[in-house]
């Protein structure tokens, strides 16, 4: 009779860690305007794990009852949220709506030397010029010329100095380098699946539709593992792998 309490007990308890845990689909969107956040960085910051959001601003992986998420994006205030399983419904997408920060830049002097040449002294110079918010979007990439030139009077050329505090471009930027980088992860993918795919693992295990994709999720394989790398040789390693997915 103990022997059998211990079974359900042991029973119980597993249930309630599963009840505990549930997959989190979620989406990263601009407060103001409500468009996507292209590759945000979804941080579950009481483990430290964290995944990056896709072109669109989507993301999905399995949280826990009391985990924590720290969202973040260049140009963007950090967030972060206490997840209340009470109030998610996690058969829909999850909206996170990240506020855009606002960059405050150093104030500029300018200043000349007198004409003394034996002492070249510092004279402050009685223009002010301030940093102010334009009402349209300046485009750093050209050549700002502030003041007008007129009646010779010669501007002073601003060139593409302020392009790092412009959240438009840098987002310009990171997409293009993630594209470039979801190129190769394309690629590399799809030399992966010549050696490691959902038809050899069938013919190996004989697993079942409905827990292969997390059979395989469980494998994570590095590339040099597989890439290049015999049939014979792959099959010893998802046998190996199918055996410790048995015993979780």
């Amino acid at each position: 009779m103990k022997f059998v309490l211990i079974i359900f007990f042991f029973l119980a308890s597993s249930l309630m860690v599963q009840a505990q845990t549930e997959r989190l689909s979620g989406k990263v969107v601009d407060a103001e305007t409500g468009f996507p956040v292209p590759y945000a960085s979804v941080l579950v910051s009481n483990k430290g794990q964290g995944i990056g959001a896709s072109v669109d601003g989507r993301f999905q992986f399995r949280v826990e009852k009391g985990d924590t998420l720290q969202i973040s994006s260049i140009g963007f205030e950090t967030l972060s949220i206490a997840l209340n399983f009470d109030e998610i419904d996690f058969s829909e997408t999850v909206i996170f709506k990240l506020k855009p920060a606002a960059y405050e830049l150093d104030s500029i002097q300018v200043i000349q030397l007198t004409d003394n040449f034996y002492l070249k002294r510092p004279k402050f110079d009685t223009l002010d010029i301030g940093i102010r918010i334009p009402k349209n979007v300046t485009d750093w990439n050209e050549i700002q010329v502030d003041p007008v030139v007129k009646n010779g009077e010669i501007g002073f050329v601003i060139s593409g100095v302020f392009n790092d505090f412009d959240k438009r471009i840098q987002q310009s930027r990171i997409i293009n380098e993630y594209k470039k980088s979801k190129e190769f992860q394309d690629k590399r993918q799809a030399e992966r699946e010549k050696y490691f795919n959902k038809k050899l693992v069938k013919r190996v295990t004989r697993i079942d539709d409905r827990v292969i994709d997390e059979f395989m999720e469980f494998c994570n394989f590095l590339d040099g593992q597989i890439i290049g790398k015999s049939e014979y040789e792959i099959t010893k390693l998802i046998l190996e792998k199918y055996k410790a997915f048995l015993r979780r």
